[in-house]
């Protein structure tokens, strides 16, 4: 049974040398490594990481649902998402993350993720002030 050897290009080349220094003929060691040339790329191939899911653009008012829709009672509705657009439009990302720490409320988040947040925290601040004005008695 032949024995297998397993040369890289460089000592395919080298054994080429070899061979034509002594005065052999290198013809068959050629062909071997013109074969091995077209099958083998000259440069590793980088693989690239292709999605295999092709997800659609969401709207922001279908990220704002998903990300804060359990903010709002009925999700995000085209007044709140207008709400959001103009605190957006209004404060820069800065702004609005020192009013969510000054609010109390966690500053991580895109723009009208925190505006999302600062109208539910408002809105529930002034539902609480609501409350309180019903119990204080009134006096005459």
């Amino acid at each position: 049974m032949p024995g297998i050897v397993r040369l890289s290009t460089k000592e395919l080349d080298k054994l080429i040398e070899s061979v034509e220094a002594e005065g052999g003929d290198s013809t068959e060691f050629k062909k071997l490594r013109a074969e091995f040339a077209e099958t083998q790329p000259q440069r590793p191939v980088r693989r690239q990481v292709i999605s295999v899911l092709s997800r659609e653009e969401e709207s922001t008012e279908e990220r704002l649902n998903r990300e804060a829709g359990d903010l709002f009672s009925g999700g995000v509705s085209a007044d709140i998402l207008a709400l959001c657009v103009e605190y957006d439009a209004k404060y820069s990302l800065q702004e609005l993350r020192t009013m969510c720490i000054e609010a109390g409320l966690s500053p991580s988040g895109h723009k009208k993720l925190l505006a999302a947040k600062l109208i539910t925290h408002q809105w529930d601040s002034e539902v609480e002030k609501g409350r309180a004005e019903q119990t204080v008695p009134f006096e005459f």
